[in-house]
């Protein structure tokens, strides 16, 4: 009876260790999902990006670098081009994709091709391919002519009811599991749990390097959550300086423009990776525009030497506004300087100055179909600003500048940008009976039209 006992005894345990264990290999490979996401031709890497962003959750999305070692394996060694539109010419193309999908251990393939149709239009052409040889779930073209914005909903309405279908559920893991059985219901349960929270951040971790806006991240290249961005360009300034209500003879008014300058700017943000509410939007701005070679003239007279730049320097706080348009609230210190080097004569003429400035003010950036509008307007509070307002007794300086232009977009992360900056200074004096020089005031007028290229990363 005893050994009859004991026999019994580890049958029982046997039985329950069987019973409790089990369940977690069944349960590892629910939802495990994955799918190929690849684009050839021009702005690949932008509309890659906008797909991914589509993909639910619970489908992991597979390397592209992968797949496309794995598509050269298939033998398709060259980009597939036009062909993909081609009905009767893609077969061997779609039988390379399918058999480098399934090389990859992806569910299925989005297979896309960047173009200009026969109707100078541009589009991205897309098939959905998988393991069955019979009719494609996707075969059909998106317009990328509108903003990037109509470009996603387009690609969503193609794409989203195939990504539904054949993604897992989220919590399918789960749904055959007991919700009560005592100490061997529990058992089962947690392992489940922790088998499927493993394939949950495997996934997550997978999507969030293709997608780098979603758990909260930074999404690479756009304006609205940028690391940093660099301007570099051509400017051709120009200035207008005059006097209101001049009595004396010796106030020379000034004009030159179309003089070329070099321009630098740009843009960082030390936290846009985070979460951290203001401060993942607060950046620091720097600028430098210098007009080399610019000289000056008295009536036929030679040329004179003449210093003409502008430094910026300040920080920029960045808000979102809707889906795709930025506002930008900022504040600095701006010093311009504008010096003919003239001798002492014609010097005490020139309106020689030397602004510094507090800088306050608003900019926006809002798309406009594929391109972008950006508008801006500042105050100018001058902290000093140079000897042609020191001749003034009661001189009061103040002002205002604007800017507005056109951004391009090239290919990812880089622009073409047409802006045009003004700025002007007016000024009121107090002069008295026998002051040598005597005015009602000054404006004193700048304009920039640049030409530059920027990176956003």
């Amino acid at each position: 009876m005893s050994l009859c006992g004991r026999i019994l005894l580890g049958l029982s345990a046997a039985t329950v260790t069987t019973f409790a264990l089990s369940p977690i290999a069944l349960a590892a490979p629910k939802g495990s999902k994955s799918i190929a996401i690849h684009i050839e031709g021009p702005n690949a890497d932008d509309i890659r990006e906008d797909i991914v962003s589509l993909v639910p959750e619970t489908l992991k999305v597979v390397d592209d670098d992968a797949f496309s070692k794995s598509l050269r394996s298939a033998g398709q060694t060259k980009p597939v081009g036009d062909a993909l539109v081609m009905k009767a010419q893609r077969k061997k193309a779609i039988d390379r994709i399918r058999k480098a999908g399934k090389a990859a251990k992806a569910e299925g393939v989005i297979y896309g091709v960047s173009r200009t149709n026969k109707k100078k239009k541009k589009e991205v052409y897309l098939v959905y391919v998988d393991e069955n040889a019979g009719d494609l779930a996707v075969d059909s073209a998106v317009p990328l002519g509108g903003s990037r914005d109509d470009r996603k909903k387009a690609l969503e309405e193609l794409l989203g009811p195939t990504l539904s279908q054949i993604a897992p559920a989220a919590a399918a893991a789960d749904e055959d599991q007991p919700k009560d059985g005592g100490d061997e219901g529990d058992g089962e349960k947690d392992g489940a749990g922790d088998g499927d929270g493993d394939e949950k951040s495997s996934d997550d971790g997978d999507k969030g390097g293709d997608d780098g806006d979603k758990g909260g991240k930074r999404k690479p290249h756009d304006p609205r959550s940028a690391l940093f961005s660099i301007e570099a360009g051509v400017e051709f300034t120009g200035r207008w300086f005059d006097y209101s209500d001049p009595v004396t003879q010796n106030l020379r008014p000034y004009d030159v423009f179309g003089q070329p300058a070099l321009s630098i700017s740009g843009e960082v943000y030390p936290l846009a990776s985070t979460d951290i509410p203001v401060l993942k939007g607060l950046g620091i701005t720097a600028g430098f525009m210098m007009a080399p070679g610019l000289n000056s003239a008295v009536g036929d007279g030679d040329p004179i030497g003449t210093t003409y730049q502008r430094i910026n320097l300040g920080l920029r706080e960045r808000l979102s506004i809707g889906e795709s348009s930025v506002l930008g609230i900022s504040a600095g210190l701006r010093l311009l300087t504008f010096e003919v080097d003239a001798a002492e004569a014609l010097a005490s003429t020139v309106p020689n100055v030397s602004y510094t400035l507090i800088r306050a003010g608003l900019d926006a950036r809002v798309p406009v179909g594929p391109v972008a509008l950006a508008l801006g307007a500042d105050y100018l509070f001058p902290l000093s600003s140079g000897p042609v307002y020191d001749r003034f007794a009661g001189a009061s300086v103040q002002g205002i500048g604007a800017m507005a232009g056109v951004l391009v977009p090239v290919t990812t992360g880089v622009e073409a940008r047409l802006l045009v900056e003004y700025a002007r200074f007016f000024s009121s004096f107090e002069p008295a009976i026998g002051d040598r020089y005597v005015a009602g005031g000054a404006i004193d007028q700048y304009l920039g039209v640049r030409l530059a290229g920027a990176y956003v990363y």
